[in-house]
């Protein structure tokens, strides 16, 4: 669970040296897909994130362009609303597979925990989405409508940020014991 807290963490953070994103998200996404792997027998949610990781990881190759000369973003505003929709999946789906889980093994608190977070993340999504990938990260122009869109990326962004953070952390919290034992016994 650990490596898929890191993956998460690895894509956000954004070390930029003349155009070129020192930490490569590439490598969150690999940290991601290997950290879902581990655990995708406990539930078919988590097979499905596992999916959507490799998406991500495939979508994130553009990024590389810059080191070998190429140009410094590739595809544009709907390249970008593909990597939300694919990480707020990947996060939505794992805290699916996390609530079934505990589920099983009686562990309201981590089912509670992970179902207030899965609908945390949708609602940054969603509004993210239809936003627009590009307004909710400029947040918004200078005229009146924009002004109000602009509002609403400043707070899809901060709920979506509260969100990650909170998943984060809950991936630093939990362990899977051994991905063959019973499901039951599966989150300590």
């Amino acid at each position: 669970m650990k490596l898929i807290g890191w993956g998460v963490l690895v894509i956000l953070l954004d070390f930029h040296y003349q155009g070129v994103d020192l930490i490569v998200d590439l490598a969150g996404w690999i940290m991601l897909y290997v950290g879902l792997r581990r655990i995708w027998r406990l539930d078919n949610a988590f097979r499905v994130a596992t999916g959507f990781a490799f998406v991500g990881a495939v979508a994130s190759i553009p990024e590389l362009l810059p080191l070998f000369g190429g140009p410094a973003f590739v595809g544009g505003e709907a390249r970008l609303a593909l990597l939300i929709f694919v990480g707020g999946a990947v996060i939505i789906l794992t805290c699916t597979g996390l609530m079934r889980v505990a589920d099983q093994a009686g562990d309201r608190s981590l089912e509670s925990r992970a179902r207030w977070l899965r609908g945390t993340e949708a609602v940054s999504v969603v509004v993210s989405l239809l936003i627009g990938p590009r307004q909710a990260i400029v947040m918004g122009g200078g005229d009146p409508v924009g002004g109000v869109v602009g509002l609403l990326a400043f707070l899809s962004l901060g709920l979506a940020f509260v969100a990650v953070v909170w998943f984060v952390l809950l991936m630093f919290s939990q362990s899977v014991v051994n991905p063959t034992t019973v499901r039951s016994q599966a989150i300590t």
